[in-house]
């Protein structure tokens, strides 16, 4: 053997390695989000201020689920979902544009996330939790049952979705940085980071989660019609990119409204747009929740529960 030919074995078998590594790396990196642990989650400095009430609440699949509750000044509320590996904290930006507003919110964590119990299933055990926060906000005294909307980021709003199109107690929903199809969506992410990273991510998609392609947005997002829905983005997103998002809206039933917002990442939406985020999310709850039926010209359609409790 050559010199030349055992340089170009070791330089050929050093990239190897360094694609095992790299695709391990994203691996592990991905991996937290479908596994992640519990921790405490702190209070803002203006939770007084904002009225932020710890609560608790018991999820339909069993876990004790905690989180903060302001109650609504116009009999509307609002509940918010964080994206996987977070926190309600997560949730606070938008909840404070709608506490200025006068709607009262609900910000939890999910199963197995901040401070809740239960376990991370990515669909059953995060379906039973929002539908568990939907009975615990109707059942508010200053809470108008026809006047409950949703907020949900990324994975939120993956989750957020696909209950949505089962209760129609959510009369409103805004899907902000949401997935079309989770499989898609990581084959997306990693798509300019090379083979090994692609594959060392869709590893810990397969490992971690069941049923990936099971009530996918893009395919459940029609049912929530005839109630509107708000799709938002941002035109750099490398984690949903804009395109998805026009995917999801497209895919959405009337009455839909779009928003891309220009220079925003995942997330960051409020600060990018200058504040048009801020008045477009409380013009949509405003129209969608605060209008009489005369405004529509019938009455509103009777709130329905899901088929199951435990979806």
């Amino acid at each position: 053997m050559t010199n030349t030919t055992r340089i170009l074995l070791l330089v050929a078998g050093g990239l190897v390695l360094w694609q095992v590594v790299r695709g391990a790396r994203v691996y592990a990196f991905e991996r937290q989000f479908y596994l992640p642990s519990n921790h405490r989650v702190p209070r803002p400095e203006d939770a007084v201020a904002l009225g932020l009430r710890d609560i608790t609440f018991p999820s339909h699949a069993g876990a004790r689920l905690s989180g903060w509750y302001v109650p609504s000044k116009n009999r509307a509320t609002i509940i918010l979902t964080h994206g996987s590996g977070g926190d309600r904290t997560n949730c606070l930006a938008d909840a404070r544009i709608l506490l200025g507003a006068g709607f009262g919110v609900l910000l939890f964590d999910w199963p197995g996330q901040g401070e809740s119990e239960g376990q991370v299933t990515w669909g059953r055990s995060e379906r039973a939790a929002l539908t568990a926060a939907i009975d615990f906000v109707a059942a508010q005294p200053n809470v108008d049952p026809q006047r409950i909307g949703v907020d949900g980021f990324s994975a939120g709003g993956y989750f957020a979705a696909q209950v949505a199109a089962m209760d129609t107690r959510l009369r409103a929903v805004v899907l902000v940085a949401t997935p079309t199809d989770i499989v898609e969506q990581t084959r997306t992410e990693y798509a300019r980071s090379g083979h090994a990273a692609q594959i060392g991510a869709l590893l810990a998609l397969r490992l971690h989660v069941t049923h990936a392609r099971a009530m996918r947005p893009l395919d459940v997002v029609r049912s929530i019609a005839p109630r509107p829905v708000l799709v938002v983005g941002g035109s750099h997103d490398r984690v949903v990119p804009p395109a998805m998002t026009r995917q999801l809206f497209d895919a959405a039933g009337e009455p839909k409204s779009l928003l891309i917002v220009d220079g925003a990442d995942h997330g960051d939406y409020e600060t990018k747009s200058e504040g048009e985020y801020g008045r477009r999310l409380v013009r949509f709850f405003d129209s969608a929740l605060l209008d009489t039926p005369a405004d529509t010209g019938k009455a509103p359609e009777p709130a329905a529960r899901p088929a199951t409790s435990n979806p």
